[in-house]
């Protein structure tokens, strides 16, 4: 079941919004403008860009940005969030990630916020191939995502999965529940999110592998990607699988051969 293909629409914007504020997002741009080594005139490819929280940003810097995303509802948002950057600075696509991209040259591409583990370990074999043939030979790329080890503390802090249940209020005072299942043999976190606030009430059910770092980075070489290094979330910190965290989120840079 692709799950995926209805889950980010307007009510995703509204629930996962708030996590990113607008000093996240520009310390996360900052990271990577600095692990890619852009400068102005880079061409970058951001796959997918959801409601191109990440695309902007760059682009304001001064590269120059193809947003890719499946989801006609972000790209949506996307293109009214464009503010005053030209089309020829910023543009956005819709297409699945599975197919070959129709453009590439790209100087660096970036695939961030778990956006691997959806379907199959093939169908992500896809993806990261189809990253590596849009840069250019000596291009960079750098997935960012949870990690397995990183679910498995998670778990263990809230006792055991049905103790803990994650949760959240928004702003406008939705409050937000997770009921997530771990699954050690095939290392998915099968979820769904439940909401309640002023404006209604919904749940979205989610399935995804979670790849422990050495998985992450055998996937990333089958694809034909050269690992540099890996690093604590979109910053240049090395990434270190230690405290309660064990590391947090990871970020895996590459470049093609």
């Amino acid at each position: 079941m692709e799950w995926w293909k209805e889950f980010f629409d307007a009510d995703y914007i509204h629930l996962w919004g708030e996590v990113f504020p607008p000093e996240r997002v520009a310390a996360e741009a900052d990271g990577l403008w600095q692990l890619l080594g852009l400068h102005e005139g880079s061409r970058v490819l951001d796959t997918p860009c959801g409601y191109g929280r990440l695309s902007r940003p760059l682009a304001e810097r001064g590269a120059i940005v193809l947003g890719i995303d499946q989801s006609e509802a972000l790209l949506a948002h996307a293109e009214s969030e464009r503010r005053d950057i030209p089309a020829d600075r910023l543009r956005y696509l819709r297409h699945d990630l599975r197919e070959p991209i129709p453009e590439d040259g790209f100087d660096a591409a970036l695939n961030v916020f778990s956006s691997l583990g959806y379907g199959s370990e093939d169908e992500d074999l896809a993806i990261l191939g189809n990253l590596r043939s849009a840069v250019r030979p000596g291009g960079r790329v750098v997935v960012e995502t949870a990690h397995r080890d990183l679910a498995v503390a998670n778990f263990l802090r809230g006792g055991g999965v049905g103790r803990v249940k994650p949760a959240r209020r928004l702003d406008d005072g939705t409050l937000v529940i997770e009921e997530p299942v771990f699954d050690p043999i095939t290392g998915r976190v099968n979820t769904c999110w439940y909401w309640c606030g002023p404006n209604g009430s919904g749940k979205k059910p989610g399935s995804l592998r979670l790849y422990a770092a050495t998985e992450l980075v055998a996937l990333m070489q089958r694809a034909g990607l050269r690992f540099l290094s890996a690093h604590s979330g979109c910053s240049p910190e090395p990434f270190k699988a230690e405290g309660p965290d064990m590391g947090g989120r990871l970020a895996i840079l590459a470049e093609r051969g």
